[in-house]
Formats: structure tokens, sequence, C-alpha cells
């Protein structure tokens, strides 16, 4: 009887398929991911749904699983085994994070040097998150914990529980109930895991689909940085510590992770490699064991079963990537870490990252006083480096499992020959990896400064018919005062046709010339939405601080809108509206110098001290500074310019945070520094000419005010003069079927 070819053909490839280990499928489901999201882009979208279920009936059992196998694992173990697991542990830990910090802070020597600048910080008008630590540690409610997923809470309880058990009399049917469910919530990990390759099908495509070229390149540094310590942790430093520690060969190392590995890249998940690290450890314990007794696999499983949930609450290597991100955005702004800074980094960032980084990066970032925003990188870059993360944690949950499971089940001989060979290897291999970086970084990085571009591109759409005087206006002799001449401003306003708007153009953001040489700003902005609901048109005058009180006054001007503070000096000479927004004291310095300028006692040790001052600047301020810094020389200066072009005429130059942060753009030289405590605080108001019985006008303004904020106008022109999110950073995903095929648009 003759077989079909056809079905001969299907059935062959039918068996080449079902011999293909699950690890094969998924690498495949991950290439062929990453090849759909870079040939559709951004419609590939909805596939985030898929992805999301995958991750969550991972995480399904994982969690009872740490719990259980926790208070498992210590339960049965004897009081001396608890002890060496304790002491041992801590000591093993603190090398780990040693060895970690020191190759992470070392690695930044890679970075290129680049001219940077940044608008300013959400993190100086959100106050600042705090991380409560006995939230986070102790587990007032552990049925809290457990429904927010506070693992060091979790961890805490499942310790002192399975603790409390080493000495109860008659607990084994207890901790066999214990032993039925860790088993069967492993095997429930193990059913999900057949479904592995559609999941990471849909969370590759997502990823590649959805990262923008803008946001690849802004991030190329810290991705090539990050890729290198990855690799360099998981095949070199940890399982050069295991050899070390252990009598494990490096390809058993190796084979030992290598499923692990390859799940928790594909996933980007570090809950569903735990079983796997446990199975295969325990196979790889009991490879080696010398004694063939009944009882050695049991002691070694559980031993297994109480170092691995530690293993994994613990910060590890893997977690202390996440201080990399840090020291990437001190590159990025140019505030360079010093040695104390790093240790300060070091404790804060080990103690932080016992909870979830989404917490302990914003907290690092503003105990660091860095900028906030810097925080939306994180997230997007997350989408990336988590993948390499998770390397590094299957690695490190290993490091942990065999190392203290061997040195509490078998006996341990110090060799010191291995040690050095595996350092003297390390260092080697951490120096190329540092040359290659250095080297390739250097040639693709460009120093190609834009910020200034950004800001100078800025401008107003829908603006109202405006005429923009640039030199101020001659005030005729004997010309008198508003108040005799005409009472209420806003019919007169309104019968005139044109609303008469004080401007200063060095207020940054708040008013200035483009590069087209329109007057636009923030405050600009809003004299465009003023004239457009008042529905007259615009005339722009120029002032500054001493003519402003005389052109409102005269009613030469309206209103001034160009980031004017409330101030005792102006009170009783002119109106205000309500305060629309608060500014803070600052130092525009060299940016190399911010650090000294970040407390006012660094300040006060600085000889010599000049402070420039312009005529924006009150003479209460004045005061001011010279009380806080008796040692300084003021330097009067015609304007702000004049401190950029002047080289050397003085260290600092007295502005605001937000002011100084979009003069500071216009030269990356230079920087902004806040000295703590603050030296005082602005609210800005719109200033109004004081007639006699005439508070339509600023009533109208109050309400105005009130409703710009309400209706959200205030908070979005913010973000775009303020924080600087403007279109120009928005570039839509490249992808084939748009930009090469062109079949959509």
């Amino acid at each position: 009887m003759q077989s079909n070819p056809i079905a001969v053909g299907l059935y062959a490839l039918w068996f080449r398929l079902t011999k293909i280990s699950l690890s094969s499928y998924i690498i495949f489901s991950l290439i062929l991911g990453i090849a759909v999201g870079l040939f559709f882009g951004e419609i590939v979208l909805p596939l985030n749904f898929i992805g999301k279920a995958f991750i969550q009936l991972l995480q399904m059992a994982v969690l009872p699983y740490i719990v259980i196998s926790l208070i498992h694992g210590l339960g049965r173990l004897t009081k001396s085994d608890a002890q060496l697991i304790a002491t041992k542990g801590i000591k093993l830990f603190l090398f780990l994070w040693t060895v970690g910090l020191v190759v992470i802070f070392v690695f930044p020597l890679s970075f290129p040097h680049v001219e940077t600048s940044v608008f300013f910080s959400e993190a100086d008008v959100m106050p600042p998150k705090k991380v409560d630590f006995l939230q986070i540690y102790i587990p007032a409610n552990i049925f809290e914990a457990l429904a927010h997923g506070t693992i060091p809470a979790i961890v805490v309880f499942s310790v002192f529980l399975g603790f409390a058990l080493n000495s109860i009399d008659k607990k084994e049917t207890f901790l066999n109930v214990f032993s039925i469910l860790a088993q069967a919530l492993s095997r429930v990990t193990q059913m999900i895991i057949k479904i592995a390759p559609l999941g990471v099908f849909a969370l590759a495509a997502v990823a590649t689909g959805t990262l923008t070229i803008e946001e690849l390149q802004r991030l190329q540094v810290y991705f090539v940085c990050y890729i290198f310590l990855a690799l360099l942790f998981t095949f070199a430093i940890l399982p050069a510590i295991i050899m070390c520690f252990t009598n494990f060969t490096y390809r058993e190392i190796i084979n030992c992770s290598k499923d692990a590995l390859i799940l928790g890249f594909a996933t980007g998940n570090n809950f569903v490699i735990l079983p796997l690290i446990s199975s295969k450890s325990i196979e790889l314990l009991q490879k080696h064991s010398t004694e063939k007794t009944s009882q050695e696999p049991q002691k070694t499983s559980s031993i297994i079963d109480s170092v691995l949930p530690l293993a994994y609450c613990f910060p590890s290597i893997g977690r202390l990537l996440d201080l990399f991100f840090i020291v990437f955005v001190a590159w990025s702004v140019n505030q360079p870490i010093g040695l104390l800074q790093h240790l300060d980094l070091s404790v804060a960032g080990i103690l932080s990252l016992f909870g979830s980084p989404k917490i302990a990066v914003p907290f690092l970032l503003d105990y660091l006083k860095m900028p906030g925003s810097y925080f939306d990188l994180y997230i997007i870059s997350d989408v990336f480096t988590r993948k390499f993360k998770v390397l590094v944690q299957a690695m490190s949950f290993l490091t942990v499992t065999l190392i203290l499971t061997s040195l509490i089940t078998y006996k341990f001989t110090f060799n010191f020959k291995k040690i050095l060979t595996a350092l003297l290897a390390n260092v080697l291999l951490t120096t190329i990896c540092l040359a290659v970086a250095t080297v390739g970084l250097g040639y693709v990085v460009r120093n190609v400064y834009h910020e200034d571009v950004v800001l100078l591109s800025m401008e107003i759409p829908d603006a109202v018919p405006a005429t923009v005087l640039r030199s101020p206006p001659v005030l005729e002799p004997g010309q008198p005062p508003l108040g005799t001449e005409a009472e209420d401003i806003l019919p007169r306003i309104k019968q005139r046709g044109v609303l008469k708007v004080g401007y200063n153009a060095e207020a940054l953001p708040f008013g200035f010339f483009n590069q087209r040489g329109e007057l636009v700003g923030y405050d600009i902005f809003f004299a465009h939405q003023l004239a457009r609901d008042l529905k007259v048109t615009l005339e722009f005058i120029p002032v500054d601080d001493k003519s402003m009180s005389r052109y409102l006054e005269r009613g030469i001007c309206d209103i001034v809108m160009s980031a004017v503070p409330i101030t005792a000096e102006n009170l009783g000479c002119i109106d205000f509206t309500d305060p629309y927004m608060d500014m803070n004291a600052a130092f525009i310095v060299l940016d190399y110098r911010k650090k000294d300028f970040h407390q006012r006692e660094t300040i006060r040790k600085i000889p010599q001290l000049k402070i420039a001052v312009t005529p924006a600047n009150t003479q209460v301020e004045r005061l001011k500074i010279k009380k806080y810094f008796p040692q300084a020389q003021l330097v009067e200066l015609a304007s702000i310019k004049d401190f950029f072009t002047q080289a050397n005429v003085a260290d600092a130059l007295l502005t605001t945070d937000k002011i100084g942060k979009a003069w500071a753009l216009l030269d990356p030289k230079f920087g902004v520094a806040t000295p703590q405590p603050l030296m005082f605080r602005y609210d800005l108001a719109y200033p109004v000419a004081i007639t006699k019985g005439d508070y339509e006008f600023l009533s109208y303004l109050n309400q105005w005010i009130r409703l710009q904020k309400t209706s959200g106008a205030a908070q979005e022109q913010f973000s775009y003069w303020i924080l600087g999110k403007t279109p120009l950073r928005q570039t839509r995903r490249w992808s084939i079927i748009r930009n090469v095929l062109h079949w959509v648009k």
C-alpha cells in the first residue's frame, strides 16, 4: 500500500514540531513578535490585552507560592539550620550588594561627554513622594499586604510564622498540607507556561511597535550600558561568584539557569522563573550530593524552599540595576554625583528597592534633587530593559540559592587560587566592556544640543492681532495719572478696542521673542486669550520694574503680564490680581558649580563670592541676599543677558527657578541651583492700575484666572511653556507598513 507523500510530509513536520522544546518556541515567538512590531508599528497595540492577560495568569499563583513555600520551608527546618540561613544569608547579601554597586558605579565612566540641560521639572511643583518603610516592612495587616502585593511585609510575616513553627510539636500534618499546596501552585504555573509562546509574541510585538525612534535615541546611552551590565552580571560575574563558593562548573551553572533565563527574558517577569530555579537547583545540588541518604533530597528541597523566597524579596543585583538609571539621569542633567552621594545613594537605594521600583525611582530622584520628569523616561525605558533586568534577577536568585544551600548542606573549602582567578578575569572583562562601550558610544552619540531650539521654536496658535513695541514709550511731562482721567478701565478697553499689555522680554519662558521674532511665552499666551475673551486686539509695551507702576498709573498699560511677583514695595502703588503661580529664588551658575549652590551653608563658604543682580531684583531681595551671605559682593548688571555674555562677571546670578531654567536652556554651560532652605518665595500675579472705585476690571480678571484653572487651560499651558512638553518632541512610531510600504497613513 503506497503512502501519501503529502500526509508523510505533514506527519514529519508535526513530529519535528512536537520535538521542539518550549524554550525554542518561546524564542521563536519573541523573534516573530519583534518582527511584527517593526512591521505594523502602533497598529499592534490591541495585542497588549493578550500580553497583560498572560502576565496576570502567571502572577496568579506566584504570590501564594511564595507565602506557602516560605512558611513550609522554614517550618521544616531545625533551629540550627535556621540560624545558619540567617547568619550566612546576611553576609552573602552584603557581599553581593558590594560587588554589584561597585560595578554599577564604575560603568558611567563609559558615558560620552554631551552638553545637556532640561526644562523645569515637575519635581519642583509636585510634593515629593515619601516611602513608608514601616508599611513596606512591617505587616500590621497581613491581608492588606497580600491585597496590595507588599512583598517585604508578606515575607516578614511568613518568616516569623515559619520560625515560630520550628519549636512547635506535631506540626507535620499542617506542613504536609502546605507541601501539597506548594506542589499544586507549582503545577498551575507549569500549566500556564504552556501558553507562553502566545503571551511572549504579544508582549514583544507591543513593546517593539510602540517604542518611538526618538525615545530610543534619547536612551541609547542608557540602553547600551545597561545591556553590557546585564550580560556581564548574568554570564560572567555571578557565575564566577557561584564557582568560588561551590564546586559547580561554569557549564553546569549555565545549564541549570538556561530555562529560567530564556523564560524570564521572554516574559520580562521574575515571578514565573521561581519554580524553574527551585527545581533546577534541587537537581544540580542532588547531583553533587555526597550523602546518598533518603533524607538528603528532602533536606535540600526544604532549604531551597526557604532560601529562594528570601532571595526574591531581598534586593538582588537585578534590582540594583535601577540605581544605574539614577546615575544615568545625573549624567543627563549634568549633575555629577560625588563619593559621599554614591554612598548615600547606595544605602537609600538598597532600602527603597525592597519595595516597588515605581516607588523607589521617583523617591531617589527627589532624594538626590534630580528632575522628577525623568521618571516618565524610566517607565518608557523599563519596557525594554525589563527583560535584561530579569536575566540578572534570575541569575541572582540562582546565586543566592545555590551558595546558601551549599554552605548549609555541604562543606565548603576555601580556594584562594580559584577566587583570585575569578577576580582577575572579571576585572579584565569589565575593563574590556567599558572600553568597548566608551569607544562605541563616543562614535554613535553626537554632542547635539537642541533644547534651545525647542524653547525658541515655541509659538502661540491662533494669535490675536497684536502690535508689539520694541522700545518703551516716552512719557509726556505733566501727563496726569489715570485716576483723575478715567475710573473704569474695563469699559474703556472695550471702547478703545485694544488691550494694552506690558511685557518683559527677559522673563523667559513667560515672555520672550522666539526665533521668528514673535513675542511669545506663558503670560503672552494668556494675554492673547484675555484679548480674545474681551473681543479686542492687543498692543504690547515693554516695561521693567522701575517703569511698571508709572505706566499703569498713567494708562500706558492696562495690565502687565510677564511673571511679576507680588512684593511689599509695590503694594499700595498698584493692584494685583489673585496669584496664578509661584516661584522660588534661585541662582544661575556654571553647570559644574551647581553642587556648590545647593545649600546655604556651602554658599557661605565660597571665598570672594560675587552675586549678580539686575533691575528685576528688588531692594528687599538685595537686603536678604546680604543677610544670608554677608561675605557676598553684589554686582549690578543691566540685564540677565549680560551674565551670559560677560565672562566671569560673577559666580552666580540671582533669579527664580522657572525663569532661570529657561535661560539655562539657551546655554547648556549654565544650570540652575535652588538653595535649601529656600531664600524666598514669590507669588506671581498680574498688576493693574489703582483707580478710584474701579474694581470691575480686577474682579473680572480674578474670575477669568479662576476659569483658566478650572478649564484646564492653565495646566495645559504650564506643561507646554514651563515643562517643555511640546509637539516638537512627539514623533510617530516608525514602521515598515507606514514608512516603507506606505500602506497606511
